[in-house]
């Protein structure tokens, strides 16, 4: 993971999110080249932890644009240099994604409507699911056309607020954190 890779993974997974990093999608008779998707990662609808896991310590700026009663999954994309959005998220490789979520049979048959749309919401055994597409660059304003998009310093923001929240809690346990990044962000936050 790049460092960007790695901030949003803790950014989704200090959202109550479980993250997969690095999804492979294969060469095919339809996708030409192998690419990734930088990130996958599912949510369901009562998260609890006791430490910094409670409706209060949710990035309500993500939260707002999804249903809370919703499963959540969510396609992320991360740049941290120049990028051409128009290579992002394209329907073939949305249709190799989307069944990796498991949330019904058949997922792949929304890949047309998720390439346009930022979002889509379905219903499977009488659950709500949506499935986002979400971009996490360093620009500012960029046009949200089609998918979500993240700021990395706001990410940042949103990992030091927590810590910050859970002080001494995340400053005992910091060295149980599988990251360099947190545990010398817990460092220098906490010292």
């Amino acid at each position: 993971m790049n460092y960007g890779e790695e901030i949003s993974y803790w950014y989704f997974r200090l959202n109550g999110f479980f993250p997969l990093v690095n999804f492979v999608v294969h060469r095919t008779k339809k996708i030409k080249y192998s690419t990734d998707i930088d990130l996958l990662a599912v949510r369901f609808p009562n998260v609890y932890e006791v430490v910094g896991g409670q409706p209060d310590d949710w990035d309500s700026k993500l939260f707002n644009q999804f249903d809370k009663d919703a499963i959540l999954g969510v396609l992320c994309e991360v740049k941290t240099g120049n990028y051409d959005v128009k290579s992002f998220f394209k329907v073939e490789s949305l249709k190799y994604t989307l069944p990796r979520f498991g949330f019904k049979p058949t997922l792949e048959e929304h890949a047309k409507k998720l390439e346009k749309l930022k979002m889509v919401t379905l219903f499977h055994n009488n659950q709500k699911y949506q499935i986002a597409k979400i971009l996490v660059s360093n620009k500012k304003n960029q046009d949200k056309v089609g998918y979500i998009h993240l700021q990395i310093a706001n990410i940042e923001e949103f990992i030091s607020d927590r810590i910050k929240r859970y002080k001494a809690k995340k400053w005992q346990d910091r060295m149980f954190f599988p990251s360099n990044y947190l545990a010398a962000k817990i460092n220098s936050l906490c010292l």
